[in-house]
């Protein structure tokens, strides 16, 4: 009977190792434990109420399925004629419901409405979110409201008049957070633009007590630090360049690694001056892509050029 040699020997024993080493399971993505996550953290409102009636000019109230249940949404009315793309937009604050910001008169230096998108003609969803309105379910902050932006992406794409090729999420501040995490969740998107996101939730802890209370699992699921490796959908985080949210850029850079992930800092803007022209600028530009061209990535020439125009 032959002995093995030291080297057959070591060979095999690397070889064991190896094979060990892969037959472990990956550890947990944001991604894949979220599926069974379920959260301690949620603060039930105080009161339930139905959504405002928006004028039925610019949008109609619908229902649309959420995980919990049935929850509201504004959307532009259908129309006739050629598909057109549609955005799911989230603004910003810590109360996602809706209410007459979706129509009345906003300053251009803080116009968080996203006229933009319906003004070019393109379907556009503000969905309400858990807890808000007359919805089901409390505010979890970061977690369980981001399924309620997939689901609603997944409605808007039933539209008789929607390209399901041209499907894009947007959003401001802490819209612009969920956002983020949404474009890795849903496979149905075109694109994502978020305006002034955080890498971290943490800091807003000042304003939602709760998030303070969010350590360990609790926290790493809220975080967009923590998803953004996993983007497939290009996406670009904008932000002015004056008393913005530019600190998060470098951590979500980082994070990214070689995801789709692009940045924009806009100079003579701020976190929400930022809004009117930028969002003007990608509506037009989203209107007129075709849905087998590339996601629409704004310059930065073109977006400092449309800032710029405000002070003529």
């Amino acid at each position: 009977m032959m002995t093995p040699s030291r080297n057959a020997v070591l060979c095999i024993l690397l070889a064991c190792l190896f094979l060990g080493a892969c037959s472990r399971p990956a550890p947990p993505t944001s991604v894949t434990l979220r599926k069974t996550f379920r959260t301690q953290l949620k603060v039930e409102p105080a009161q339930r109420a139905p959504a405002p009636t928006p004028p039925k000019e610019l949008f109609e109230v619908v229902r649309y399925p959420a995980p919990l249940g049935s929850n509201a949404a504004y959307v532009t009315p259908v129309r006739e004629g050629a598909k057109r793309p549609a955005v799911v937009w989230i603004h910003g604050g810590f109360n996602w419901g809706l209410d007459d910001f979706a129509w009345a008169p906003s300053p251009r230096s803080n116009d968080q409405s996203a006229r933009a998108f319906r003004e070019a003609g393109l379907v556009l969803m503000l969905p309400s979110l858990r807890g808000s309105d007359d919805n089901p379910g409390a505010s979890e902050y970061f977690l369980g409201e981001v399924d309620d932006v997939v689901a609603a992406i997944d409605f808007v794409a039933q539209r008789p008049d929607v390209d399901p090729a041209r499907i894009y999420v947007a959003g401001h501040s802490t819209g612009g957070t969920m956002a983020l995490m949404a474009a890795v969740l849903s496979p149905r998107l075109k694109g994502a633009y978020a305006f002034g996101p955080v890498g971290d939730v943490s800091g807003y802890a000042r304003y939602v007590p709760l998030l303070a209370q969010a350590t360990g699992t609790e926290l790493w699921l809220r975080n967009p630090v923590n998803y953004v490796e996993h983007l497939r959908v290009p996406t670009q985080v904008i932000e002015g360049s004056d008393q913005g949210n530019m600190g998060a850029f470098e951590s979500l850079r980082t994070a990214a690694k070689k995801a789709p992930l692009s940045f924009l800092a806009v100079p003579g803007a701020t976190h929400f001056s930022v809004l009117a022209p930028v969002t003007e600028l990608l509506a037009k530009r989203l209107m007129d892509a075709k849905a087998d061209a590339p996601s629409v990535r704004l310059t930065d020439a073109e977006v400092r050029q449309a800032v710029a125009a405000e002070g003529e």
